[in-house]
């Protein structure tokens, strides 16, 4: 029977020494370009997946500071205020339509010595418009604009009501906007009802019919 000889291994230490001296710079070769990647990555402060960096932004940090939001100043109504025309008086009581347009005057309470001051009331194109003037040396009160709505014993007056002079010399109190006027119980006239504004003195201004 034939027998399988194993090729004697070379057991000469100085051939085994001469592989070795090859095969470990090799290893040790491929072992550090597989290992570059990694250094490189982490001697980099870049970071590849930062979003702001991606974006080309500095980062930003986190926590901001907010300004609160300041609550929007009230409308103040004023001589310069814009008013938006009426285009239509609203009448919704024919009598008190009537009264008004055939009134009796217009008073200020500290003209106590004055007479009681014309006011006109004219309706041109359904728009009901006012215009009086009430005057003498203790000072002067003008009223002028146009008429919103006129109910049973209150209207609507949207225009300027000036008060020079009264009830001391120097004042002007000037207001601009939307009034109303009300009649209460058996009085024949309407008040002003917004009666504070200049100086926190309270205005009685009272149309007559």
């Amino acid at each position: 029977m034939n027998m399988h000889k194993t090729p004697a291994r070379d057991m000469n230490p100085v051939k085994r020494n001469q592989r070795l001296s090859r095969i470990v710079p090799l290893a040790f070769g491929l072992a550090l370009a597989a290992a570059s990647p990694m250094i490189a990555a982490q001697g980099d402060p870049v970071r590849a997946h930062s979003p702001a960096q991606q974006n080309g932004a500095a980062a930003q940090p986190q926590t901001q500071i907010q300004t609160p939001a300041r609550a929007p100043a009230p409308t103040q109504q004023n001589s310069a205020t814009a008013l938006a025309p009426v285009t239509k008086t609203d009448i919704r009581n024919q009598a008190a339509y009537e009264r008004l347009m055939n009134n009796s005057g217009v008073t200020v309470q500290w003209l106590w010595s004055a007479d009681r001051g014309q006011l006109s009331a004219k309706d041109v194109n359904d728009v009901v418009r006012i215009d009086g003037t009430q005057a003498n040396f203790e000072g002067t009160l003008k009223i002028n604009g146009e008429i919103v709505s006129i109910d049973s014993d209150r209207f609507v007056f949207r225009g300027t009501i000036l008060i020079l002079d009264a009830p001391e010399k120097g004042r002007r109190c000037e207001r601009t906007g939307d009034y109303e006027f009300r009649a209460t119980g058996k009085r024949k006239y309407w008040r002003l009802q917004q009666m504070e504004s200049c100086g926190r003195l309270t205005d009685y201004v009272d149309i007559y019919y």
